[in-house]
């Protein structure tokens, strides 16, 4: 997902959110359970979001503010990780240590509604949508498997689709809710405004919030996302900030590298 206002050092004003950044949400809250990895639509891994499951957070997620080494991503090394080859922590912004994750018991009230959402806006949207693979963009194929792009669909649709986040009871994403998106994801679609059609840059950038919906799930990502996007703002949030240092190599560069290793490596899966 990206947001026209949040452009990254050396971006051009027409950055997108690009969330998979929803769709990343419950952060979008909206890169399904475990069926879900496979797009199965069976029920959620609801054991995973109860007291004592292992779910992503921002203290496993560090903020990761720099580019890929080198604008190249280097085998072996996750984006952002210190000198010890880990990802860094922090409790929010500015490492405070405040606590600003949601808690298990709150995201099992608003995942199933949030995820009904998101179903109903993929099947109401899957007449118009096209594959990643049909809109024949050359360096794509370098970077991400030919069953990814021949999976990952995409919707041309403006205004785009956004959760109705405050009206769920989560008030305190409105802001993001009323964000000025160019693109978002939900689990492997992918929606874009129609003057990004043929913008390779945001395609790629989406497409690594579908891996990330894959390795982590719904209920993993969705969780993931709106703890970042609440503790560490959207552009610094880690599920984007691995999105955007990719992306930006991926521009700046002709160095290519296994996207989906790259993040399973980051993810630490």
């Amino acid at each position: 997902m990206r947001r026209q206002q949040f452009a990254p050092a050396a971006r051009r004003p027409g950055d997108r959110i690009r969330v998979g950044g929803i769709a990343a949400v419950l952060g979008v809250l909206v890169t399904l359970a475990a069926e879900d990895r496979t797009q199965a639509q069976n029920a959620p891994r609801i054991s995973r979001i109860l007291p004592g499951a292992s779910v992503l957070n921002p203290s496993k997620l560090a903020g990761s503010e720099e580019n890929l080494r080198g604008l190249s991503y280097v085998e072996g090394r996750n984006i952002g990780e210190n000198s010890a080859g880990k990802i860094s922590s922090a409790g929010g912004p500015g490492g405070s240590g405040r606590t600003c994750e949601m808690s298990p018991e709150e995201f099992a009230k608003f995942y199933p509604p949030l995820l009904d959402w998101i179903r109903t806006t993929l099947t109401a949207s899957a007449h118009v949508a096209q594959t990643v693979a049909s809109r024949g963009f050359s360096r794509l194929p370098l970077y991400f498997t030919e069953k990814t792009l021949a999976s990952t669909k995409v919707v041309l649709v403006d205004p785009l689709p956004m959760p109705p986040l405050s009206s769920m009871g989560l008030v305190r994403f409105a802001d993001f809710e009323r964000g000025d998106f160019d693109g978002i994801t939900y689990i492997d679609t992918v929606f874009l405004k129609p003057n990004q059609s043929n913008n390779e840059n945001m395609h790629f950038h989406e497409l690594v919030h579908v891996i990330q919906w894959r390795l982590l799930g719904s209920d993993q990502f969705l969780l993931s996302y709106a703890n970042g996007l609440e503790c560490f703002g959207y552009r610094q949030s880690p599920l984007e900030a691995m999105a955007y240092d990719a992306e930006t190599a991926f521009a700046s560069s002709t160095a290519i590298f296994n996207v989906e290793k790259m993040v399973a490596e980051k993810l630490g899966l």
